[in-house]
């Protein structure tokens, strides 16, 4: 276990959680939570060589899955739609980026990598920016397809060596917490249209927790959700932050799928600045439509 828990109820009441055995906020879930499922399906498919959605009748359900998240997101959120390049030449800002999102490289040559996640193409497009106060917060949109190399290639329904994510960057200087609170929202409302149950669990540092106590305490009361809060002595990787949203399948296994997270570090790696300081970043996203699709099916 990194750090210490607290739990904050719908209510917006903060308590101390006293466990004798605390390894993740899973064991935290499970204590709250004694609920089996015992109606497992199998809905893995057998090939990871190229996207699974489009087997069978799975597209489908992504058609329709998609058209509901973009349907919130575009309703709900203002917006810039974007389309970035999968394929892209490497330099030390990717290099360093990569590195704080710990995951090898995918190299289809000696210059050229394929992206492991939306943000490459992003950053790349608002590299050495200088935005005015006024244009803040520009919120990106990126319908993205990424690729990665996963060793748990037993189940390429949730880890896929290629997959499509909807995903979201908001630049941003101040009101950084409202912003969130907009996003988690946007997710919560989609996750209950397509029926899908989850709690919630938040990683945060020491410093931002007791900076933002106040505010977390109402988006608890906002979403109507406890939140399970993991309290960590300094930043992992780029974020200050990360909320996320997780399905119990009918295996009893925990599945990420949304994730809200709170970046105060690669704005200065792109030279991404307001009237030449650093900004924030919000990275959101629903979670890949893969993970998505899976949850849906599972949880019927």
């Amino acid at each position: 276990m990194v750090g210490y828990y607290k739990y904050i109820s719908e209510l917006g009441i903060e308590d101390d959680i006293n466990m004798d055995t605390i390894k993740s906020d899973k064991d935290v879930y499970n204590y709250f939570h004694k609920e089996i499922r015992n109606d497992c399906k199998n809905i893995n498919v057998s090939d990871i060589d190229f996207t699974p959605i489009y087997q069978n009748d799975l597209l489908k359900n992504f058609d329709y899955i998609k058209e509901i998240i973009e349907k919130e997101i575009k309703n709900n959120l203002i917006i810039k739609e974007v389309k970035t390049t999968t394929i892209i030449k490497n330099n030390k800002r990717l290099e360093e980026l990569q590195k704080l999102f710990g995951l090898p490289k995918f190299e289809c040559s000696q210059e050229y990598i394929l992206v492991p996640a939306s943000d490459f193409g992003v950053f790349s497009l608002y590299e050495d920016t200088n935005f005015k106060k006024e244009q803040l917060p520009t919120t990106v949109y990126e319908f993205a397809k990424c690729y990665r190399i996963e060793d748990k290639k037993q189940d390429p329904l949730r880890r896929p060596t290629s997959f499509n994510l909807p995903d979201i960057h908001c630049f941003i200087n101040d009101k950084v917490y409202e912003e969130v609170q907009k996003h988690l929202v946007v997710y919560e409302e989609i996750l209950k249209i397509l029926e899908i149950p989850y709690f919630i669990s938040l990683r945060i540092t020491e410093k931002e927790y007791k900076e933002k106590k106040e505010v977390l305490k109402n988006i608890a009361k906002e979403l109507h959700k406890d939140i399970i809060v993991n309290i960590v002595p300094s930043s992992i990787k780029y974020w200050e932050s990360k909320f996320k949203y997780i399905y119990k399948n009918s295996n009893n296994e925990f599945i990420q799928l949304s994730t809200v997270q709170v970046d105060y570090t690669t704005s200065g790696i792109f030279n991404i600045k307001m009237e030449g300081k650093n900004i924030r970043v919000i990275h959101s996203s629903i979670g890949s439509m893969e993970r998505v699709i899976y949850s849906y099916l599972d949880k019927n």
